[in-house]
């Protein structure tokens, strides 16, 4: 599989691990398929187009750009008026799916232009991570406001933490050791570990959504839960691929061009998102036209979780 592709358009040649600073590498298991560092911008475009071993990581991303751009289009224009929504709901819904579409960009970018030299990998790299947590906080956002849309004080507690989250996040960049810092001869460092703690944040909100709405023994708990339990099921299979550099790490050189552990990380947190931004606006619609429409049993409502 790895050596079907050698040449690309107008004769660029690609590299293996041998011909390239370590820097350059993907990870030690995919050998093959590199595109050389130091070409034009036209070609690192051009290159979008052709087989390479970042053909499938661009792909999924800025298919991912695309969809969340329609859905920026498609929520505001028709599914938010469908059942009149406010002007808090908008901002809310649009600032969400523009960070998703930051995450997708950003990623994107960083896999059609990182080879072009070790400083533009790093300066690529950190629009990379700042991307990814401008998709978890969007989740977050979309995320909070729907499930306690009719908690007002409690949503507004909830932001609050979430920009504190924001705050931290957005110094995580700007420190080499925390991109390059690794544990235990893995990939997974300081900055996955803050992902990590970042993602668990969201169980506390989850539990007390869950608490407030009467527990599992409500329909309307348990249909919305199972797409928290699915989010979360996705993202962690996604870090697990990433983490662990399977399948690759078990025949080295085979998943260059399609099926190596990147490519699936790209594509289930694509999915993630994806089903994330579909049911949160579900839930957020239910508030509007369904059944629960703020029918909370005020016996429940107890906020000395604060």
């Amino acid at each position: 599989m790895c050596n079907c592709v050698s040449e690309q358009g107008d004769g660029r040649r690609l590299l293996t691990q041998k011909d390239l600073n370590e820097a350059y590498w993907l990870n030690r298991h995919v050998h093959t398929a590199y595109r050389p560092p130091h070409l034009s911008t036209q070609d690192y475009l051009k290159s979008v187009f052709e087989w390479n071993n970042e053909t499938i990581n661009i792909w999924t991303h800025l298919i991912g750009f695309i969809y969340f751009s329609y859905q920026q289009y498609e929520f505001n224009k028709h599914f938010l008026p469908l059942f009149n929504a406010s002007l808090l709901d908008h901002f809310v819904v649009t600032v969400s799916v523009f960070c998703a579409q930051i995450c997708m960009l950003f990623s994107t970018s960083y896999h059609v232009f990182g080879c072009s030299s070790i400083p533009s990998r790093q300066k690529w790299l950190r629009f990379d991570v700042f991307g990814v947590t401008a998709g978890l906080i969007g989740m977050y956002t979309l995320g909070i406001y729907a499930a306690f849309y009719c908690f007002e004080e409690l949503r507004t507690k909830y932001f609050t933490m979430l920009f504190g989250l924001f705050v931290f996040s957005m110094y995580m960049p700007s420190r080499n050791d925390f991109l390059k810092s690794k544990l235990f001869g893995t990939r997974v460092g300081y900055l996955h570990l803050t992902y990590i703690a970042i993602a668990a944040f969201g169980l506390f909100p989850t539990a007390h959504w869950v608490s407030l709405y009467g527990g599992l023994e409500n329909e309307y708990v348990t249909k919305y839960l199972l797409s928290i339990v699915t989010l979360y099921t996705l993202t962690a299979s996604a870090f697990v691929f990433y983490a662990t550099m399977i399948p690759e790490r078990f025949k080295p050189g085979f998943f260059d061009i399609l099926g190596s552990s990147h490519q699936w990380w790209h594509s289930l947190i694509f999915a993630a998102m994806y089903f994330w931004y579909s049911s949160s606006t579900e839930l957020l619609s239910s508030h509007h036209n369904g059944v629960e429409k703020c029918q909370i049993n005020a016996n429940v409502y107890n906020q000395t979780y604060f």
